[in-house]
């Protein structure tokens, strides 16, 4: 089980009370797969002490390297600066508030070893974490991204991908954003699998993604991805 090389990619907004853990978990977990890593962070306008952890932690290993703004600017706006902005080959996208564990690294890397592009991290224990509101949004969440093209489900969760997958041109602007990259490399021909993953209450920090404009903004976005597609737009990117 080895990556050429690895970036694990962290958004963090307001995650003092896991930040650190989370960076030694990627640190630790990451040096098993792979001997060229980076764990990249970007604190999006945090408010609390993540950008003072991260620091530290990039002061003492060189591997560490934190994105740092001064304004909250969402998650899609995360995402694109991490996967812009990640240095390696794959690229491992995981939560900063540890509700994945961190070794779940360690079978997606194993798909890779199988032959898989993108691996998503399918949350196995939904049912007994989320509410039946949350449920209902991450039901309709996959069936939109299976229904426009995606083998795998699960666009929320965690990923492990080849980076050049996740630079391809997008119409959607919002959350849905991170189902559109799987749909555009599953219809390019990419190998997109699931592997099952454990998934953990938050113990810390404040969940943003269910509020109710960035679930409008989410339905608006499947709608342009789906016109998007049917007109041939962007034109997809064929590996060689």
């Amino acid at each position: 089980m080895a990556l050429s090389s690895l970036s694990i990619v962290v958004p963090a907004f307001d995650e003092e009370a896991s930040i650190g853990a989370t960076v030694d978990d990627a640190i630790a977990i990451g040096a098993r797969v792979t001997e060229r890593l980076e764990v990249l962070v970007c604190n999006d306008g945090s408010r609390d002490r993540t950008a003072e952890i991260v620091r530290a932690r990039a002061a003492a290993d060189p591997r560490v390297r934190v994105v740092d703004r001064a304004d909250n600017l969402g998650i899609e706006a995360t995402m694109r600066e991490l996967y812009a902005t990640a240095r390696h080959d794959w690229v491992f996208l995981m939560s900063a508030d540890r509700q994945w564990p961190m070794t779940a690294l360690l079978a997606m890397a194993a798909a890779v070893d199988d032959g898989a592009d993108f691996v998503i991290g399918v949350r196995a224990n939904k049912r007994e974490v989320y509410t039946r509101y949350r449920r209902a949004l991450s039901w309709s969440y996959e069936r939109l991204v299976r229904g426009l093209g995606a083998p795998g489900g699960d666009p929320g969760s965690i990923k492990l991908a080849r980076r050049e997958l996740l630079h391809r041109p997008l119409v959607a602007g919002g959350v849905f954003a991170e189902g559109e990259r799987m749909i555009r490399a599953a219809r390019e021909g990419a190998r997109v699998v699931e592997v099952p993953v454990e998934f953990c209450r938050r113990g810390a920090g404040k969940a943003t993604g269910a509020r109710t404009v960035l679930v409008a903004r989410a339905v608006i976005d499947a709608g342009r991805v789906a016109a998007s597609l049917a007109l041939g737009w962007p034109r997809p990117v064929l590996r060689s």
